[in-house]
């Protein structure tokens, strides 16, 4: 007979985002945890994780009898724990928990939901209502960054006791030394208006004026028609020669490869996975100084900017770019150094490990 802790994880959707990338990678260096996973959608039409959950039992339902199957899986098997991400699994669970006591329900927060430019501030605010109260009758949450941990306190009356900040993490491979491109600027993610294109390409304007050769490989899935607004923006710039555009990139570390800086301006994140995997991947960083990236991107010859300013970052970058990139490989190191000794997805598993642990036996 297993010891091991059984747990039940239920995600609205399998498509490879931030929130469902990072289960797909913990799921394989957790150990002493009998993992399974329930979602509404495969996602099998699109760009889904799916192929990465290889020993994972799912289970799936996406029509209106979805929650009647989960609670029968839940009554039927002995989860130790049911771990919910994002709101519309938290909410299921949470009303599930009503009608059965038994369920120990613990939640990941992936962001601060409802306060970005573009959503739906009205549908957030009606379910935070409930959102609330099932986190505070939780058996504890999961907050990814520090500045979600505050957020859930100051702003959503979580109780801090309840609240454990369990940053994300990737896999350190041993890669050899980058190649040198001719001054190639990378950014990559959903294409969404708070993610910060539009200030990539203000940036680029302004390296253009200055004479500087440099491509700008911008790589991201369009969920909601933006795209347009970028490609518009690179025709009011006249950077059409400098741009160049992928829908989406199936294999993240071969985009990495053509890269010597990855440029990442956005308003706000959760915590910002691919700035991680860009620095993992051996390619300098640069972007937004605002919480949490700055939890995990040293701020070393000015990598941490004012994403407003773009003026003065592309003066930054032109003096990365004009100094033969020596500076640009001292930032490299210095970044990956970091991660490498505090955001392994390793040290991540661990931590969810001994979360498990502690709230199974409390």
């Amino acid at each position: 007979m297993s010891n091991k802790i059984k747990i039940l994880h239920v995600v609205p959707t399998l498509k490879k985002d931030g929130a469902e990338v990072q289960l797909a990678e913990l799921f394989k260096e957790i150990n002493n945890v009998e993992i399974e996973l329930f979602t509404f959608d495969l996602y099998e039409n699109g760009d889904s994780i799916l192929n990465n959950l290889n020993n994972i039992n799912i289970y799936s339902q996406s029509s209106i009898k979805s929650i009647f199957l989960l609670n029968r899986i839940i009554k039927n098997n002995n989860y130790d724990l049911i771990h919910s991400h994002l709101p519309k699994s938290d909410l299921i669970i949470g009303i599930l928990k009503l009608f059965n006591k038994r369920i120990k329900h613990v939640v990941s927060v992936h962001a601060q939901y409802g306060t970005r430019a573009g959503e739906n501030k009205f549908k957030y605010l009606i379910a935070n209502i409930f959102w609330k109260k099932i986190l505070n009758n939780s058996n504890g949450v999961i907050a990814i960054s520090n500045k979600i941990n505050n957020w859930l306190v100051d702003e959503r009356s979580i109780k801090q006791d309840l609240i454990r900040t369990i940053h994300y993490g990737v896999k350190i491979n041993n890669r050899p030394t980058r190649n040198k491109h001719k001054n190639t600027i990378g950014m990559a993610g959903r294409i969404l208006p708070w993610k910060g294109w539009d200030k990539v390409l203000e940036t680029a304007f302004y390296l253009k004026n200055s004479d500087v050769n440099f491509e700008l490989k911008l790589a991201g899935s369009d969920d909601e028609g933006y795209v347009k607004n970028i490609k518009t923006m690179i025709q009011k710039y006249q950077l059409e020669d400098y741009v160049e555009i992928f829908d989406h990139y199936s294999n993240i570390d071969d985009f990495f490869s053509q890269l010597d800086l990855f440029l990442f301006l956005s308003e706000s994140e959760g915590f910002g996975l691919v700035v991680l995997e860009a620095i993992e991947n051996n390619v300098a960083v640069v972007c937004s100084n605002i919480s949490p990236l700055n939890e995990f991107v040293i701020n070393t010859e000015n990598c941490l900017v004012e994403r407003e300013n773009t003026q003065e970052i592309a003066n930054i970058l032109r003096g990365y770019f004009d100094n033969e990139q020596e500076k640009l490989d001292q930032v490299q190191i210095r970044q990956k150094d970091f991660i490498v000794q505090n955001f392994s997805i390793e040290n991540t598993a661990k931590s969810f490990e001994k979360f498990y642990i502690n709230t199974n036996n409390v």
